[in-house]
């Protein structure tokens, strides 16, 4: 079972499917380029902000370092020249620099736009070891919920340590960017997959449509029609793909026809060797009328004066005759080649002439035949004599199975729309070794020259030639079951119905 069985998801065609995948293609090529642009435009505005807070921090700790320098020597201009310095830093870059915090050696806030803050420790305040180490950088998130890119430097000259200085930066520029640029990413998206959906229809019924037009063919094909043909004039891979089912079908039809042929051949093979069978159990219903007949003659011969007893005997010779004109017509009305042709036909008729032909065959080998007929006496339209035939062929198979002598069962009944005929003995049944080759033709069990492998499988094609089946049950060292399905008469059905 298949993933969309599996799923309940109903079954796509051709169409549907190349327009969905060349439509899911895109769109996914598309997700994946603007997910990779974002992704690449968010690391190249966090490297610049960075860089801008690295170059600000850098030449704001110059003259803050100088101005706690000369304070430190006693020489401070000024007490405001640092708040006036973080003033100016702050109103030249106010589109994304939020604060900036200067702490003494110790750590404690001495100068900041953020007035609370002074007096108090920075807990992010660097150390004099900072000062053989790279300027930090980190990003962090403010109480509001605001990201902010945080950059610290020390404030010293050579190993003489000041303090630090600590610069925070807004990154909700940056994100803000990033989002405008990635929603102008997503309308210019939907935008292409419009256009590709637009253009993937029309070049699908362009390309889809001959296809489209071929597979209805081939469906029809596959229904038994082999005088359908493809009529694509292209020039393209489907126009040779046309060229070559039709070429295929022109093989295959020649081929049907050999077939037929094939068939009725083997049809005719195997009823010749069903006759070779018959012919003792014909010799012996010839023989015995034959040897009464003589009788009678010589009877004659010796009393020819005797009225009465040469109108006797002249009766028992007539009898005798007609049987022996029945036995060798019926043999030789099994044995002649025909054409199929269909008319009405008794199932219970059929496998009563099969029996009579056989019924040498029966006694020789100890089998009692064993009639379950249905009583409506159910006919089908078909050929009567390959009907008889197939009964013929498994009859003979059940007598094979039955060497000791044994119950041949022949029934008639209706299931469904059928019209069923079951061929059961109690023999040795079929080993499960072989059962899957016993309709193969050729395949045999007997010793060579004792059967030709086509009883099974002739029986088999003149049931499907039908419209019907061949179908086995067994049980090795029970007996078989042959099961005939034939498909039920409508015009009879109607008259079961009066």
């Amino acid at each position: 079972m298949s993933l969309t069985e599996r799923l309940g998801l109903p079954r796509l065609g051709l169409r549907p499917k190349i327009f969905l995948f060349s439509n899911a293609a895109i769109a996914i090529t598309m997700g994946i380029v603007t997910l990779l642009v974002v992704a690449h435009e968010r690391q190249q505005q966090n490297d610049a902000i960075e860089r801008r807070a690295r170059s600000v921090a850098a030449a704001l700790a110059v003259p803050i370092t100088d101005a706690l320098m000369n304070k430190d020597l006693g020489r401070a201009p000024s007490a405001g020249l640092t708040d006036n310095y973080i003033s100016e830093i702050l109103a030249s870059n106010r589109d994304a620099m939020l604060y900036v915090i200067v702490t003494d050696a110790d750590g404690i806030v001495t100068h900041s736009n953020r007035w609370p803050m002074v007096g108090r420790p920075f807990e992010r305040a660097l150390d004099p070891a900072s000062v053989l180490r790279p300027p930090p950088a980190q990003r962090r998130i403010e109480e509001g919920g605001e990201r902010v890119l945080e950059i610290r430097e020390p404030l010293h000259i050579s190993t003489k340590f000041w303090g630090s200085l600590a610069v925070g930066f807004s990154l909700e520029p940056v994100e803000r960017e990033i989002e405008l640029m990635a929603s102008r990413l997503v309308v210019i998206a939907l935008l292409v997959l419009a256009v590709n959906a637009v253009i993937s229809a029309i070049s699908m019924e362009w390309l889809i449509r001959p296809i489209l037009a071929l597979h209805q063919v081939m469906q029809r094909a596959a229904h038994g029609d082999l005088a359908v043909r493809a009529t694509s004039r292209r020039h393209d891979e489907i126009g040779e793909l046309g060229k070559a089912f039709n070429g295929m079908m022109d093989e295959l039809a020649e081929n049907r026809e050999r077939e037929k042929v094939q068939q009725s051949q083997l049809a005719h093979t195997e009823k010749m060797a069903a006759v070779g069978t018959l012919a003792a159990g014909v010799a012996h219903e010839v023989n015995n009328p034959v040897a009464g007949v003589l009788t009678c003659i010589e009877n004659m011969r010796d009393d020819p004066e005797n009225t009465e007893m040469r109108e006797q005997y002249l009766g028992l010779i007539h009898d005798g005759v007609k049987r022996i004109e029945r036995t060798v017509a019926s043999l030789l009305d099994f044995s002649r080649p025909r054409s199929m042709r269909l008319g009405p036909a008794s199932l219970n008729q059929s496998l009563k002439q099969v029996i009579d032909l056989v019924r040498f065959q029966l006694r020789k080998s100890g089998v009692e035949p064993r009639f379950e007929l249905d009583p409506r006496d159910p006919w089908i339209v078909g050929d009567r004599f390959q009907v008889e035939q197939l009964f013929l062929n498994l009859v003979l198979n059940a007598l094979q199975a039955m060497p000791e002598g044994g119950t041949l069962t022949l029934r008639t009944l209706r299931q469904g729309a059928w019209e069923v005929v079951e061929v059961g003995d109690t023999g040795s049944g079929i080993p499960e070794a072989i059962r899957e080759r016993i309709f193969d033709p050729f395949f045999t069990t007997r010793d060579v020259g004792k059967g030709t492998g086509l009883g099974l499988a002739v029986s088999y094609n003149i049931a499907t030639a039908h419209g019907g089946g061949l179908e086995v049950e067994t049980t090795e060292g029970e007996g078989s079951v042959f099961r005939v399905l034939f498909p039920r008469d409508e015009d009879q059905e109607d008259e079961d119905e009066v």
